[in-house]
């Protein structure tokens, strides 16, 4: 008998040291924007330093491999490994596995790679935003709820919008999101931004209105992984940092996308190709802080310095964070509501449709707003939500659902 517990207790011991080594925090994304269709990165940590490696194919024979780049994170006290894929085929799916022989390898994933720029064919995104673990979501079990329903739909990629955690400087908070949204993660490119949570909001700092060093760590996207830009099939997407928090505005002297700024210019050049380009039918900007919505979410200047590129160059789609409920505005171009026969289609509008779509965790903050002339909808209670949107060719659907899987609104936009 006690020979019998001590090898239950060696061999409990040993299950539980091979699962801590395993990989951990897995998570895709694109690093460099033209390359959707033949790149992939992914990144992962482990608790010892070992020659990382991603294993992958077409089948699940993942007769290909890519070493990875590996970086020691004093904070999080993790080794943190960054591959990138090569050369692939658009439009197939890829199975592969990432760790070491050492250390252990995670679960065989899959991913697509996006079409060639230009097809009319469907993709499907997840969209969600303001994951962070505060009140109520202390340990993500609100967002994990989110990542379960995610699970459920064939999405391509996922567009966060921000605020991804609570305290952006604390490594542990960064580990406690990748382990907790690895099952989606993992399976569909995490392309985000970051939020007021994520970044400085110290307008005295050299840093502010930058995210923290150890979002850098964890993070890997094209640019300077705070403002940037990507096609996928028909549709380019553009990622915008809108930096501070509402007190920090004002006082502010280098309030991002002042006119004639670095990331102004940056924005206008990547629009107007946009634009010029015949491949692209689609626009979608997305950002944490919300150029039109109800209350306290509205930031002194943002809206005056971006609405007015947003015009000039018809963006299709803005979709924000921020403030933690959803809420679903007209078409607006120079500040004026355009009209629409039905609540939920917008024929060819001749403006902007704008998008509040948070909470995915951090704690609901309130409703109203419906009073608001420019609001066809928002929700009347609380509730965590997240929104798929399919596009294909001529028309984008937005369904949106709480975190039970109930849908509560949708809309869709043709051309």
């Amino acid at each position: 008998m006690k020979q019998f517990v001590r090898l239950l207790v060696a061999s409990t011991f040993l299950l539980f040291s091979f699962t801590f080594a395993q990989t951990q925090g897995v998570h895709l994304s694109w690093n460099d924007k033209d390359e959707t269709s033949t790149k992939m990165a992914i990144t992962w940590w482990g608790s010892k330093l070992n020659e990382g490696m991603v294993m992958y194919g077409t089948d699940d024979r993942l007769s290909h491999s890519q070493k990875a780049i590996s970086h020691f994170s004093y904070k999080g006290k993790v080794n943190i490994y960054k591959a990138t894929l090569t050369q692939l085929k658009p439009n197939t799916i890829y199975y592969y596995k990432c760790g070491s022989a050492e250390e252990g390898w995670s679960n065989v994933y899959r991913f697509r790679t996006a079409p060639a720029t230009g097809s009319q064919d469907k993709f499907v995104v997840g969209v969600w935003g303001d994951t962070q673990d505060n009140e109520f979501n202390t340990h993500f079990e609100q967002t994990d709820t989110i990542v379960q329903q995610l699970q459920r739909y064939p999405i391509q990629f996922t567009i966060h919008m921000g605020d991804i955690v609570n305290a952006g400087p604390v490594a542990a908070k960064w580990e406690g999101f990748f382990r907790c949204a690895q099952p989606v993660n993992a399976i569909a490119p995490f392309m985000h931004v970051p939020g007021n949570h994520d970044v400085s909001n110290n307008a005295a700092d050299s840093g502010f209105q930058k995210p923290f060093p150890v979002y850098y760590e964890f993070i890997n996207l094209p640019g300077r992984a705070i403002n940037y830009s990507f096609n996928y099939g028909n549709t380019h997407f553009v990622a915008v940092n809108s930096g501070q928090s509402e007190k920090d505005a004002a006082v502010a002297t280098n309030f991002a996308y002042a006119k004639r700024s670095l990331e102004y210019r940056w924005l206008e050049d990547d629009l107007s190709k946009a634009r010029k380009d015949k491949n692209i039918k689609w626009i979608i900007l997305y950002l944490h802080h919300p150029l039109y919505s109800f209350g306290w979410s509205q930031v002194d200047g943002w809206h005056e310095r971006l609405a007015p590129l947003l015009d000039k160059y018809k963006v299709d789609l803005c979709l924000a964070g921020h403030r933690h409920v959803y809420e679903r505005h007209t078409a607006i171009r120079n500040d004026q509501m355009l009209p629409q026969k039905d609540d939920h289609i917008y024929q060819h509008p001749a403006g902007t449709v704008y998008i509040t779509n948070g909470s995915a965790g951090g704690q609901p903050t309130g409703t109203g707003g419906s009073d608001m002339p420019s609001m066809v909808y928002t929700s009347k209670v609380k509730m965590y939500n997240f929104a798929i949107m399919m596009i294909e060719g001529n028309s984008i659907r937005y369904d949106v659902y709480d975190n039970h899987g109930v849908k509560i609104d949708y809309f869709k936009l043709i051309k």
